[in-house]
């Protein structure tokens, strides 16, 4: 006898995460410099900000729009990236 694997529901997004993207993504050109590198890196390499929180999984649709908006910004400023094992 085989064992069904377990599902997790799927669950809708909250009905303000399009908000808060929207007013984080607002946020982003007021950041300092420090703080808009390490978010970036931050978008990135946060389990947070991945697919049912794998650290392995892909990111969510938010992370990659968050971290094209921050390194967007850092492009402007003249900024680099941190490496993922810097910082």
């Amino acid at each position: 006898m085989t064992k069904t694997p377990i599902r997790h529901p799927l669950v809708a997004p909250r009905a303000s995460a399009e908000t808060e993207l929207s007013a984080l993504l607002d946020e982003i050109p007021g950041w300092p410099d420090a703080m808009l590198v390490h978010m970036h890196k931050r978008f990135g390499t946060s389990r947070l900000f991945r697919v049912h929180h794998d650290p392995d999984g892909p990111l969510t649709a938010s992370a990659l729009t968050l971290r094209a908006a921050a390194l967007e910004e850092m492009d402007r400023r003249g900024l680099e990236a941190l490496a993922e094992d810097e910082g």
